[in-house]
């Protein structure tokens, strides 16, 4: 009997060991009863029904693409999880490709050519093509076994979570949310730092912390609520005494102007058009929010802050952890 299984494949970037630190712990908290294996530069994770197990990891950093499918050991496996992939996805006429990786035993190419004739064998007047395919099947094997199955996504690229800790400034704008967002898919574990100078700014915040901690491992995720003073002073304080890289998401028309070189302030995307910023906030799911926030103008402050972190979190939960 065949066994569930899905692949996420890793980008090479990072580490692979993180990224199965990662899936393990949040295959906990979603309660996937199976275990995460590594084949090759994938990770087959066995046992959970796979499109669940899909939409569970594709927005995890360091994933670059995943598939579902079944488990294999040796070439009878392969061979059945080649006929039931294509009564499930593939149809006359269909166009398909097939690419592998082998981590020990036959060659990724004569285990791709295995697999495409499996499934010309199984679905009459499919065909293989070189063109890019309506349907890719991916196949993950080592010497103990692997798996194959059908790309049902694209995951978001990155790095794993790793050891390296930023902070990020964040006012719950557009702006510092990408920011925040895209220092977690360079493997940072991430404390956003929000200065509170209302109700609806620190929800804004709360809110990106909720999103982001669905998307990633929440162990490297935290968020700090700072006031006491006018907000760009308490930021500007932080900056100056936080330990790591601090960045800040502004445009190429505010960066200079208001975080100058000497801050200490990293703003490694304030060269992207206005545009790439709208599509990745589409992406995030978040209520945009606009701030007028003057984030470098001032001095310095005493601040009072709460934190919160390290754990999956709805807003309600964040709020109620911040007060």
């Amino acid at each position: 009997m065949l066994r569930r299984a899905t692949i996420l494949r890793w980008t090479g970037s990072g580490s692979l060991a993180d990224l199965q630190s990662s899936v393990e712990h949040i295959m906990g908290l979603e309660g996937l009863k199976g275990k995460a294996k590594r084949s090759g530069n994938s990770l087959v994770v066995a046992g959970p029904e796979p499109a669940r197990t899909c939409s569970v990891f594709r927005h995890l950093p360091g994933v670059s693409w995943l598939a579902a499918g079944y488990a294999v050991e040796g070439s009878f496996g392969l061979a059945a999880a080649a006929e039931e992939l294509a009564k499930r996805y593939l149809r006359r006429g269909g166009r398909f490709g097939v690419e592998a990786e082998s981590a020990g035993g036959p060659a990724a190419s004569d285990i791709a050519g295995a697999v495409t004739s499996h499934l010309l064998d199984a679905a009459k007047g499919a065909r293989a093509s070189p063109q890019p395919p309506r349907t890719t099947f991916r196949v993950a094997v080592d010497a103990s076994g692997g798996a194959a199955g059908v790309e049902l996504s694209r995951g978001p690229g990155g790095i794993p979570t790793g050891r390296d800790r930023a902070s990020c400034l964040v006012s719950g704008g557009k702006h510092s949310s990408v920011m925040a967002w895209q220092a977690v898919l360079m493997g940072y574990r991430v404390r956003l730092v929000h200065a509170v100078e209302d109700d609806e700014g620190l929800l804004a915040a709360a809110r990106l912390y909720s999103e982001l901690s669905f998307r990633s491992d929440p162990r490297g995720l935290s968020l700090t609520a700072i006031e006491g003073g006018p907000a760009a002073r308490l930021l500007r304080g932080f900056a100056s005494e936080a330990d790591g890289p601090v960045f800040c998401g502004l445009t190429a028309k505010k960066a200079l102007a208001d975080w100058p070189p000497e801050s200490g302030v990293a703003m490694p995307l304030y060269l992207l058009s206005e545009e790439w910023f709208d599509s990745e906030f589409r992406g995030l799911d978040l209520e945009a929010r606009e701030s007028a926030l003057g984030w470098g103008k001032g001095g310095t402050t005493k601040a009072r802050s709460k934190s919160f972190g390290g754990r999956r979190a709805d807003v309600s939960e964040v709020l109620d952890g911040l007060s």
